[in-house]
């Protein structure tokens, strides 16, 4: 008996030495934040991974903010050095992310090393006003741009802008312009007509695409008279 109470007291020793090992690999593989602010001042951004510092660019191209201050703390480089990293970021994000590609003509950097960190400063141009970085409107497909036309198109605007996060193959410029016809197409008599639908999409492939949507009316039709 007594063999077999060790017997057991051992397993459950191995089984509860197990679990605890288990728990802390999953502590170990929970995801840092990918950027920060600094503590002491919130106008400068933190970021330790190169996937860190794209996320802090990003951040200050989504604010609209022309120049800003980026720290790269125990940084391991992924190109061979920090500067050529950060190069490699600003193309990412003026070339590869859709709203990068839509609203941004390019990045300027310089990066300086301290003894404890990397100091990325960066200058941001752009071919959009913040006003209408602003107004972008996020949605998750094509289907969801379509509903939102329904709601746009009576107000007669000029430009509509969405970024889509599920591009699928199936969509494209084209497919966008028929949605926009068809709300259009649902609008009450009387209106205007609309002249011409240009769709650009930003960047020209990849699963998130922004979809710039040019809209051109003509004059307003007026309800004829009644007659009495």
């Amino acid at each position: 008996m007594k063999k077999r109470i060790l017997a057991l007291t051992l397993l459950c020793a191995i089984l509860l030495s197990g679990c605890s090992m288990l728990e802390r690999s999953y502590v170990a593989s929970t995801p840092h934040v990918s950027f920060s602010d600094e503590d002491n001042d919130p106008s400068i951004l933190r970021a330790e991974t190169y996937q860190g510092l794209v996320s802090a660019l990003l951040h200050l191209v989504g604010q609209g903010t022309e120049t800003g201050v980026i720290r790269l703390y125990q940084f391991v480089s992924i190109t061979g050095s920090a500067a050529s990293d950060v190069d490699r970021a600003c193309l990412e994000v003026t070339q590869e992310d859709p709203l990068g590609a839509w609203a941004v003509d390019y990045i300027k950097y310089d990066v300086a090393q301290t003894s404890s960190y990397y100091e990325v400063n960066v200058k941001v141009a752009y071919t959009r006003t913040p006003e209408e970085i602003s107004q972008i409107i996020s949605v998750t497909g094509s289907n969801a741009v379509a509903q939102e036309l329904q709601e746009l198109l009576p107000a007669l605007p000029g430009q509509a802008v969405f970024r889509i996060s599920h591009f699928s193959p199936e969509d494209s410029a084209e497919t966008l312009e028929q949605a926009v016809r068809e709300a259009y197409a649902d609008l009450d008599e009387p209106r205007p007509v609309l002249t011409s639908v240009t769709v650009t999409l930003y960047p020209d492939s990849g699963e998130q695409r922004v979809a710039e949507i040019s809209l051109t009316w003509g004059d307003p039709v007026l309800p004829e008279p009644e007659i009495f």
